[in-house]
Order: structure tokens, then C-alpha cells, then sequence
């Protein structure tokens, strides 16, 4: 996909780490995080619009609306402040997550979060071995060379779209794969079998599996294994009185 995209705005975001008696010698520069933020949305959002009919909601976050309780979010995987991948999953309406020590629902755009959650790193259907290294499926805000600086602009252009349209069949495989509720189920036990799953999204796994099942009308002892979560007295209590108005199925 050709972008026509105007860079001069980019000149002032631009930031050297250089030594200052270095800085002379060498024009390659850095995104500030606000050049960065903007650069994501105007590359991706058109991508991620056309190709997922998802929304930019700013802060880096991508979602589509409601429907059965439920939307997909997209977002910027983050492990340094320099670069990250895509992280894809889902979001309800009916499922808090922990503000404090209280259960909290989060069904606004502004307060959007991702129940559970892949990204590049491990993949669920093994089509990307455990930390693989894939540079073609990350991106940078990193050396930008002022001495060339439109055509570096647009080779980082080039780069953010091609990491989305290599993590594109991924996306959509996870999102084909959780179509229903009960796959959907199906989907988080087998990131519970993932170290680094469970390491990285910590009981929300668990918790979402539990208030689905419970959505669902599954499981015996939801409310057990919900309780079973939380060491603390308040925030067992606040998260069990969500659960108690988990809306019903149909």
C-alpha cells in the first residue's frame, strides 16, 4: 500500500542521543514517543481499518464495537521504549480487571483493556517458534538520518507496514480460532499451557476463563475457583459481586 504522507511535521519530534561532540558527525536520530504515537496512528490505522474493521482509539489501541458482550482489540506490544510488535486479543463487557484493590469493569474507550492476549513471541498454533526472532514483524522509532531524511522516513514507513501485513494472518487465525465463546475457552487453555503466557498476563487468564464459563452456564464451581484467585478480603469480595452480574447468555 502506497502512503502519500507529509514528513516535514516529524522534523520536530525528532531527538539525538548522541554525545554533543558527536552530533555533528552523525544525523541518525530517534522518534520522540509523541512523533512515534503519531506515526503508528497514521501509518496503521488506514492498514488496520481496511483490513480488521478496527478503530483508532488512541494510545496506541485499535478496537471494533461491541457485539455479544464482547470486542477485539489491537495494540503495541511493548518490551523496550524503542520498538514493540502487535498484541491481539479480546475485551468484555461483563469482565472487570483489578484498579487498586477493587474489581473494576473496563467498557470504555478510554479505559479499554485486553482480557487475555498473543502476540508474536509464541504463538498458539506453533507457526512461530517460542521467541523466534522475527525483525520482520517489529518496528522502531529508531534511526532516522536527517542527512536523508524523507527517504529515511519512508523506509520506516515501509518497515511499520510490513511487520503488520507479516502479523496480519496471525491476527486473523486467533481471531477465527476464538469466533465463539466456547472456542474461545478452547484458545486460553492452551495459553495456560504457556509459561510465558501465564508469566506475562498473571491470573487474568484464569479469570476470564472463569467468568465466560460462567456466561456460558459451564463449570461447577466457578465461583470457587473465582475466590480461590485472591489472598485479599476486598478485592474477593468486589470481584465476586461482578461475578454475581454476569449478564445471561441469550
Amino acid at each position: 500500500m502506497e502512503f502519500i504522507m507529509e514528513f516535514e511535521k516529524y522534523k520536530e519530534h525528532l531527538i539525538s542521543f548522541w554525545m554533543p561532540e558527536y552530533e555533528d558527525k552523525y544525523s541518525t536520530r530517534d522518534l520522540m514517543v509523541a512523533g512515534w504515537n503519531m506515526l503508528l496512528d497514521e501509518v496503521f490505522s488506514p492498514l488496520i481499518e481496511k483490513e480488521l474493521g478496527m478503530r483508532y482509539l488512541g494510545n496506541r489501541v485499535w478496537a471494533d464495537d461491541y457485539c455479544e458482550h464482547r470486542r477485539r482489540v489491537l495494540s503495541l506490544f511493548q518490551q523496550t521504549d524503542l520498538g514493540g510488535c502487535f498484541q491481539w486479543g479480546w475485551n468484555y463487557d461483563f469482565v472487570p480487571r483489578m484498579s487498586g484493590k477493587k474489581a473494576v469493569y473496563v467498557r470504555t474507550d478510554k479505559s479499554i483493556f485486553t482480557h487475555f492476549f498473543e502476540n508474536v513471541h509464541e504463538n498458539h498454533n506453533k507457526t512461530e517458534d517460542r521467541f523466534q526472532k522475527r525483525p520482520d514483524m517489529f518496528f522502531d522509532r529508531c534511526k532516522i538520518d536527517t542527512a536523508d531524511f524523507e527517504n529515511s522516513m519512508k523506509k520506516k514507513v515501509r518497515e511499520h507496514t510490513d511487520a503488520f501485513y507479516k502479523t496480519l494472518p496471525l491476527i486473523r487465525a486467533f481471531y477465527e480460532e476464538t469466533e465463539t465463546y466456547e472456542q474461545t475457552i478452547r484458545m486460553i487453555d492452551i495459553l495456560l499451557e504457556s509459561d510465558y503466557y501465564r508469566l506475562i498476563q498473571g491470573n487474568y487468564l484464569r479469570l476470564t476463563k472463569i467468568f465466560l464459563q460462567q456466561y456460558l452456564g459451564l463449570g461447577e464451581e466457578n465461583e470457587k475457583e473465582l475466590q480461590a484467585l485472591f489472598g485479599n478480603d476486598i478485592t474477593r469480595k468486589s470481584f465476586c459481586e461482578k461475578f454475581a452480574k454476569i449478564p445471561v447468555n441469550g
